[in-house]
């Protein structure tokens, strides 16, 4: 039995407006926050098997007193989770707002996300498209990498956990399976281990994940980007495991996808990618050449190392992706040495690092200069790299933006977006960088700062240039002694 329409928690702060679902401990309610007018979900602990529910007051009790501890220590464990999902801040992973206990039970409140999950819109329209179906897993993993470095499991990656916002992207629901770890003693929370079939790994089905490792979510993200692409769910892990195999993956599924997949889908977990950038580097769509896993043992556990995923297209001895965009873009800052090295800092229009940043020694700063792309008097894309590459133009920043999917993650420890196409789901990492000024480093690893090669039309002191921190990102102007940033692209 679910809590009746118009049902008041709180004190009458929430009303129930209808059950939207159950599962094994908990049922799930859209409701209306009463004072501020807006929609929410509210999960309710709720153990179906063991708990009833009084009609007249709503309060839960257990139906055998053998029961009650075992109960009792879950809802505690319940509300914990509610708690620490509390402190999780990310764009891709739903947002809890509210915990407490009301009827003999506890609750938490979430975002309400106004759109279907991916599972319901396989059900209604079949199998995916590779570009829609890769875009919503690569935002998904960049969620989950965010749940990894809070030295987190999801435990139920699966389509019906991944709702898709007004705004076509991903959004991770329902945490009530997962557990945090304690780089020493192991486990240390946990409600109920998720054991969906045909998204579990063999090690989730046999209640075997005591200790922090990725892999387990990385085989449900492999198998439910496999069920987007073949409208099939997978068989069970167990019947993997005795001899029984995927059906094939469409005949148009490119080579990357595949790998991916099946990599993810590895029966032990130690022959899987071993983090979320190894996952996504075998997604990477310009790899040219099938991938060898490197792995190295370290304490008597195998770590697949990402960067051996990685091959990227290269000019004149510099790698770049191509995002399907006018111009392609360079994996690394100028000056840096991979995608998460910050690089170095140019004031505008200058070829080398200084030792202090100021109006008095820019060479550019009063100066009537017009678009420098490609210039190599004032270029510094072009000065240091050379071939073809040159600091991009403002219309190429801007599409940057309008046509790429930007989500605010880490890579190697350094803060930045994750930018990834909406034409072909290739992405890069540009670091937050921070910005020079006299000779101080600022905001680094909050803001980042990256110069176009355009001059600021209503200022000869200024130029434009891209900014982002962890909340937006946009063209706007700057002056030109500040050290920034850049990044260069190519024909």
């Amino acid at each position: 039995m679910t809590l009746p329409v118009d049902t008041l928690l709180q004190g009458g702060k929430y009303r129930i407006v209808r059950f939207i679902s159950s599962g094994g401990f908990g049922c799930t309610y859209e409701a209306i926050h009463v004072n501020m007018e807006e929609r929410v979900a509210i999960k309710e602990f709720f153990v179906k098997d063991f708990c009833n529910r009084d009609e007249t007051t709503a309060h839960i009790t257990v139906g055998t007193v053998g029961k009650r501890a075992l109960v009792d220590k879950l809802r505690r464990k319940f509300a914990d989770e509610a708690r620490a999902l509390y402190k999780l801040k990310h764009p891709g992973i739903v947002r809890v707002s509210d915990v407490f206990e009301e009827n003999g039970t506890a609750y938490y409140v979430m975002d309400y996300v106004d759109g279907l999950s991916l599972g319901e819109i396989v059900k209604r329209d079949g199998a995916m498209p590779e570009v829609r179906a890769v875009r919503y897993i690569r935002q998904v993993a960049e969620a989950l990498r965010y749940v990894h470095n809070h030295n987190r499991l999801h435990l139920d990656i699966k389509p019906g956990n991944i709702m898709v916002d007004a705004d076509d992207n991903a959004v991770l629901i329902d945490f009530g399976a997962s557990k945090q770890y304690d780089e020493e003693a192991g486990e240390n929370t946990s409600t109920l281990m998720g054991k969906t079939p045909g998204y579990a790994p063999l090690e989730q089905m046999g209640n075997n994940v005591m200790k922090f490792m990725p892999a387990t979510d990385i085989y449900a993200l492999g198998a439910t980007l496999y069920k987007l692409l073949t409208g099939v769910t997978p068989p069970e892990a167990n019947l993997l495991a005795s001899g029984e195999e995927l059906d094939p993956l469409p005949e148009t599924i490119s080579e990357p996808t595949r790998r991916a997949i099946s990599a993810a889908m590895q029966i032990r977990k130690n022959d899987r990618p071993q983090t979320i950038d190894a996952f996504l580097s075998l997604l990477d769509t310009s790899a040219t050449s099938a991938v060898e896993l490197d792995k190295t043992v370290i304490n008597d556990e195998v770590t697949v190392l990402a960067d051996s995923f990685m091959s990227q297209r290269m000019y004149n001895g510099h790698d770049y992706v191509d995002l399907g965009l006018s111009v392609k873009w360079a994996t690394c800052n100028v000056g840096a040495s991979s995608p998460s090295d910050y690089g170095n800092y140019y004031a505008w229009g200058e070829m080398a690092v200084k030792l202090k940043y100021n109006d008095e020694n820019s060479t550019a700063y009063n100066q009537t200069i017009g678009d420098i792309a490609g210039n190599p008097k004032y270029d510094a894309a072009r000065a240091n790299w050379g071939g073809s590459w040159r600091m991009p133009t403002k219309a190429e920043m801007q599409e940057l933006i309008d046509k790429c999917t930007w989500i605010w993650t880490s890579q190697e420890g350094r803060n930045g977006y994750r930018v990834t196409s909406k034409i072909n789901c290739n992405s890069i990492f540009i670091p937050a960088a921070g910005y020079k000024y006299g000779s101080s480093l600022n905001v680094s690893g909050k803001c980042g700062y990256y110069w176009c090669s355009m001059p600021y039309e209503k200022s000869i002191q200024s130029s434009c240039y891209l900014s982002f921190h962890s909340g937006i990102h946009y063209v706007s102007w700057s002056y030109r002694y500040y050290g920034q940033s850049v990044r260069p692209v190519s024909e």
